[in-house]
């Protein structure tokens, strides 16, 4: 059964191998203005962490610089930091268990961004509160970067708009009307070509 447990922070195992960098001034920035809602989860067949590991390296950095825990963290009679950790889900293995590791991480990875909404709430984010943008892990500079991405995308993605070469034809060719007149021999074609031309009428043969 799944639960919130709170646990010591230095007494929790982690992953014997973790190949996940983090962004520890972001994480940072994050649990300062958020809180610490969940520090990461634990594997009860081996005991070791196996979600949270940059979110626990940041508490450690923040209980050593002596800062007043953030929201969700409890503090023992000892002054240690107690933080939330997900219990009740067991590994089947090692290989199992690694393989949640890098899953966790790994499926937000390749999900990516829709980044004209992100633009969007990005850009209301920053005008509530200038710090939240900071918080989400953006900056003016990176704001500014999604909207030239945009752009250029917007730019490479519409197809240019060619005229059809017959399109361009018609425009500068003289409107002709006309009729063909079927002969049954070239003498008969022939006379017809003189009286039509006699009356004042463009024409031309036709083998």
């Amino acid at each position: 059964m799944r639960r919130i447990e709170h646990m010591r922070l230095h007494e929790i195992p982690r992953a014997v191998r973790n190949p996940k960098e983090h962004d520890l001034d972001g994480i940072r920035a994050s649990v300062e203005a958020f809180g610490c809602t969940v520090a990461g989860e634990l594997d009860e067949r081996t005991g070791r962490l196996v979600v949270g590991h940059g979110r626990l390296q940041v508490l450690e950095q923040m209980a050593a610089d002596r800062v007043s825990p953030p929201e969700g963290i409890l503090v023992d009679d000892d002054g240690t930091w107690l933080v939330p950790i997900v219990r009740g889900w067991s590994s089947r293995s090692d290989a199992d268990a690694e393989a949640y590791l890098v899953a966790n991480n790994r499926t937000t990875e390749k999900g990516g961004w829709e980044e004209r909404m992100l633009a969007e709430v990005l850009a209301d984010v920053r005008d509530a509160d200038p710090d939240l943008l900071l918080a989400a892990g953006y900056t003016d500079d990176d704001l500014a970067d999604l909207a030239d991405a945009i752009a250029g995308a917007d730019g490479s993605d519409r197809d240019e708009e060619l005229p059809d070469p017959g399109d361009a034809n018609e425009d500068i060719r003289p409107e002709v009307w006309g009729i063909i007149v079927t002969c049954d021999n070239e003498t008969e074609q022939t006379r017809l070509l003189e009286r039509l031309a006699d009356e004042g009428w463009q024409v031309r043969a036709l083998m």
